[in-house]
């Protein structure tokens, strides 16, 4: 692994969601220390930081359900944007999923995140004009 990126530890989880919530485009939904730590002991391997020293200036959440990969919380601070940590993240990411045999990855991007849709494009993703997604919370 890229030697800036980390594996993300359940230590790191309260930065991280502060890091988020400080974030525009990422959107938290039901995502709190207790679902990220169940989410990060079923994906030990893509879960991936970039610090600046003890700050957090970079995010990803990868999971795999045995069939398909899904990538969430791609996240670059915006004082260290547009100096690559980005794609590091995404390949590292990437890197880890190739690792388990993973054949297809998907992500969300909420659509007004316009900077999130240029970068994925720029890196030879494809926008999906077949689906639609729909959610549902049980809880309510």
């Amino acid at each position: 692994m890229d030697s800036g990126i980390e594996l993300a530890k359940k230590s790191d989880i309260p930065l991280m969601l502060e890091f988020w919530r400080n974030t525009p485009g990422i959107e938290l939904g039901g995502d709190d220390a207790e679902s990220l730590v169940l989410f990060m002991q079923k994906n030990p391997s893509t879960c991936l930081i970039i610090r600046n020293e003890e700050e957090i200036i970079g995010t990803v959440l990868g999971g795999y359900d045995g069939r398909r990969a899904f990538i969430y919380h791609l996240a670059v601070h915006h004082a260290f944007r547009g100096k690559g940590y980005g794609k590091k993240l995404l390949d590292g990411v990437i890197t880890q999923f190739e690792a388990l045999k993973v054949e297809k990855i998907h992500l969300f991007v909420i659509n007004d995140n316009h900077a999130a849709i240029t970068f994925y494009a720029k890196q030879g993703w494809v926008k999906r004009q077949d689906i639609t997604v729909f959610s549902f919370n049980p809880k309510k």
